[in-house]
């Protein structure tokens, strides 16, 4: 039996940095960010692509960006949203922009546990990810179901379901790149995974 996954990083956001009048901490005004106009367009179009035809589920995660991502493909497949806090973006845990490191991204691909007080690390992020995933795979086996999530988050759950040099962004199957350091994400990204009764046979970085 063949489970297809669609994981895809939302459409473009709105910068932050034009909103007016925001006394949100920096998590909240992270997952109440918007897509941008032009988001909301690139929304659009994926979801007319073939590829996100036929689709049985769509779930998302509960950031607001991602949400406006996922709308429009259940839109075309006259679907609902099933929302999972887990495959949400990595937690920073800081209060504000200035208080992150500036090797703070280095330091969570060197050491999986890396992490500020009240934030996720590597490992955390992708364990939450990854437990998610096997939920999905085990309640709808045999379905074509798309996950709207974010760079980071995937990222790192690639980073244990695949093999990755540490250290480094380079990701590999079966001796395939799948993400090197050069990999720049498009906004909406989608890979295609394919299972075959359970077990992981191809990924394939769907261009559209």
């Amino acid at each position: 039996m063949k489970t297809y996954i669609y994981l895809i990083r939302h459409s473009k956001p709105m910068d932050n940095k034009k909103y007016i009048n925001n006394y949100d901490d920096l998590q909240l005004e992270n997952e109440k960010n918007p897509l941008s106009v032009d988001g909301e367009e690139r929304a659009r179009n994926l979801s007319l692509i073939n590829e996100m035809k036929d689709i049985d589920v769509v779930i998302s995660s509960n950031y607001v960006r991602a949400i406006s991502t996922a709308k429009y493909i259940a839109h075309q497949n006259n679907l609902n949203i099933n929302i999972m806090e887990e495959f949400g973006e990595r937690k920073f845990g800081i209060d504000n922009w200035d208080e992150k490191p500036k090797n703070f991204t280095q330091r969570q691909l060197e050491d999986e546990n890396y992490k500020m007080q009240n934030g996720e690390s590597r490992k955390e992020t992708a364990d939450r990810m990854y437990d998610a995933l096997l939920k999905i795979l085990n309640k709808y086996s045999g379905k074509r179901i798309a996950i709207v999530s974010h760079a980071t988050a995937i990222t790192y759950l690639f980073m244990k379901i695949f093999n990755h040099q540490k250290g480094t962004m380079n990701i590999n199957f079966n001796e395939r790149m799948i993400i090197d350091e050069n990999f720049v994400w498009d906004a909406p990204e989608v890979f295609k995974l394919l299972y075959e009764d359970d077990k992981l046979v191809n990924i394939e970085n769907v261009r559209w």
